[in-house]
């Protein structure tokens, strides 16, 4: 239930069986210090839990008393109990290290035997706290196998129930309660009296508990209530826990309530705040689920902090953490709950009927926050945990019976589930096969594919490269002409500076040509630059006749040195536009340049009013020079483009199909700011 006591509850498991482990008399040993050790130990076998500290001043000082002898290391071991009490772990384990070293010296003796198998039981305890349960049942299964051997085995009953203890942690059902049983049988067996009996029933209902056999549980938790008189108070305590746990599962909160009060009542007297801390922890989930929030946060405040370092175990913290967010759900502090259930922990580590727990509370939370396709994510999750636990326990209540009822068919059944095993394996094997033929499948396909990209982008560079140098000596031949010209001009310029009027317009003819000339071998020029070509361009056209056409520059005050475009495109559709727009009887002609930055691009538009693109083409007015150049301008951004993530657009467009009434032609380049004109 609500905190996993397994691995508590076993310590009130293993002092029924230190009670009376220590009370024979070995052959061979003075008389004197084996009635002082038996007399030490009836006096205080009973306070080892209580108060450790204290048994063990007085242990270490009567053993100062005695020889080296197996009655120094019985009050030895009992030392190291007390260690265990008190979570003294490191010492516990070199003080029962220092018993099993001399029963291992001496194990010629039958009470050096009794006491090694005493030591390895202890050994397994303390391995079983640290979480290192094969390890606890290799070392009690060596302590069954020395008892055997020696005549003294009141210790027996008190192994088995470790064994069995050990396998309820790990989920082994089966073997926890067979091991049960063979403590029971022992305990019939040897005559030990109530007490063993009492932990055992109470061990079975444990594992009845966690099989969900309410009815079975119930059984044993009457059987040993029937007997509860001889048992010592950490007994009690962790009866009347379990107990509570029980009532807790079959939703009698009130009964559970009791059971839990009086298990805290029980764990006043302890030393120890760890036992106050659980059950304070289990009281504030009741009180949750009673919807009592108060009393609910003064529990699991006051449980933290009893918990003290042991709050930082994963088990506790996740535990704890979700109580918390059920209580921030109860008081609908959505963004606590959000997150207490968010923080991380090692699922290894933690009980799964925990993690159920909190995807239900997810599931409530998200819920609440009205993000339904979430909150039926984690109901999902939390019925698919709960099928999976209820498959597993049907499973181990059928793996229970079949250990209680059909001992004698283990053989044959592990013969099955060897050739199961084997089976899995073999389908695993042939499962691995077709996962490495798919593999080589696909990563022979992935390097087809590879090579057939770099073939492409191969074709492709080749391609562009060949079209580059076509279009460089497309270039190379219109210069001769201009070249010529700008010669020629260079060489009459002298002899018409003796006419008025005409030095000027050769000297700005030359300008424009020279250029054209550069420009026309760039791939890319500063847009201030193409500004003032064309502004130069313009003047010389329109030398006769300045007011032929209306030129507007809505242009930014500033034109940054970093702008830039290819080179003639905006000089080709203003030429384009002054040479073909027009007719010389048009009145109002107009051309509108406008440069915009804006989401990172330029926008730079040519527009004019004449008599529109569509209809130039449809007259059969474009020349020869004017196609080309537009030609070479569209195909130069094609191959800048494939150069680009983002690409450069130019587009021309008819107003009349743009808008109704309209007429002209619209030429948009839109460039980004940080395109790359490498070619």
């Amino acid at each position: 239930m609500i905190i996993n006591i397994l691995k508590i509850f076993l310590i009130g498991l293993i002092v029924l069986g230190w009670a009376g482990s220590c009370s024979c008399r070995p052959s061979g040993e003075p008389d004197e210090e084996m009635l002082l050790t038996d007399s030490i130990l009836a006096v205080y076998q009973d306070s080892m839990a209580e108060v450790p500290q204290k048994v063990i001043d007085v242990f270490s000082g009567k053993r100062l008393q005695m020889q080296d002898s197996v009655c120094f290391y019985i009050l030895l071991s009992n030392e190291s109990k007390c260690y265990y009490y008190l979570n003294r772990m490191e010492d516990a384990f070199r003080t029962n290290r220092e018993v099993i070293r001399y029963c291992t010296d001496h194990v010629s003796l039958d009470r050096s035997r009794a006491l090694l198998a005493e030591a390895f039981n202890n050994q397994g305890v303390y391995w079983q706290e640290q979480g290192e349960r094969d390890s606890a049942v290799s070392v009690l299964k060596s302590a069954v196998d020395i008892l055997q051997t020696t005549r003294e085995r009141g210790v027996l009953t008190s192994v088995y129930m470790n064994l069995a203890d050990c396998h309820l942690q790990k989920g082994d059902y089966s073997w926890c309660g067979f091991y049960y049983r063979r403590a029971l049988f022992v305990a019939d067996s040897l005559g030990t009296g109530d007490r063993d009996h009492f932990a055992i029933y109470s061990g079975l209902a444990k594992l009845y508990l966690e099989l969900e056999n309410f009815p079975e549980a119930n059984e044993y938790f009457v059987k040993a209530e029937q007997i509860d008189h001889s048992c010592t108070p950490y007994e009690r305590y962790f009866f009347s826990n379990t107990r509570g746990n029980y009532y807790y599962n079959t939703k009698e909160y009130e009964k559970a309530l009791d059971w839990f009060r009086k298990a805290d009542r029980i764990t006043d007297a302890f030393p120890q705040p760890l036992y106050k801390a659980i059950v304070r922890g289990n009281l504030g989930e009741i009180f949750i689920l009673s919807r009592q929030p108060d009393s609910a946060r003064f529990y699991l405040d006051d449980a933290r902090r009893l918990f003290g370092k042991a709050y930082a175990q994963p088990s506790f913290r996740y535990y704890m953490d979700g109580l918390y967010a059920s209580l921030a759900l109860l008081e609908n502090d959505l963004p606590r709950a959000e997150q207490l259930l968010s923080h991380t922990h090692d699922l290894h580590q933690v009980n799964p009927l925990y993690t159920y727990y909190n995807n239900r509370r997810m599931e409530e939370l998200y819920r609440k926050k009205k993000e339904y396709r979430k909150a039926y994510e984690f109901k999902v999750k939390a019925d698919m945990f709960n099928d999976s636990l209820r498959g597993v326990k049907v499973k181990n209540n059928l793996a229970e019976i079949d250990f209680r009822y059909r001992q004698d068919t283990t053989l044959l059944k592990m013969d099955i589930q060897l050739i199961n095993a084997r089976d899995e394996m073999a389908r695993w094997k042939t499962i691995a096969y077709y996962c490495v033929l798919l593999l080589l499948l696909f990563l022979s396909a992935s390097l087809c594919w590879i090579l057939y990209r770099r073939r492409k982008r191969e074709k492709q560079y080749w391609t562009q490269t060949a079209t580059v140098n076509r279009l460089r000596m497309a270039v190379v031949r219109n210069r001769i002409s201009p070249h010529f010209i700008f010669n020629a001009l260079n060489i009459i310029l002298p002899v018409f500076r003796q006419y008025d009027g005409l030095d000027k317009p050769i000297r700005l003819l030359i300008k424009v040509l020279r250029g054209n000339l550069f420009f026309s071998e760039q791939v890319a020029v500063p847009l201030k630059d193409e500004i003032q070509l064309v502004r130069e361009y313009l003047q010389l056209r329109l030398l006769g006749d300045p007011d032929r056409i209306r030129m507007i520059w809505e242009l930014p005050p500033e034109i940054p040195d970093t702008w830039r475009i290819p080179s003639m495109s905006v000089q080709i559709p203003v030429e384009n536009a002054v040479k073909y727009a027009f007719d010389s009887e048009d009145e109002g002609a107009c051309i509108h340049i406008r440069v915009v930055e804006k989401q990172a691009c330029l926008f730079i538009t040519i527009e004019d009013n004449g008599i529109g693109f569509a209809t130039d083409a449809q007259n059969g007015r474009e020349e020869q020079g004017t196609g080309y150049g537009l030609k070479i301008l569209r195909q130069t951004i094609d191959i800048l483009n494939s150069r680009n993530k983002n690409k450069m657009n130019f587009i021309i467009q008819d107003r009349s199909l743009l808008e109704p009434g309209g007429h002209g032609t619209l030429v948009s380049l839109v460039v980004p700011l940080d395109y790359t004109f490498d070619l």
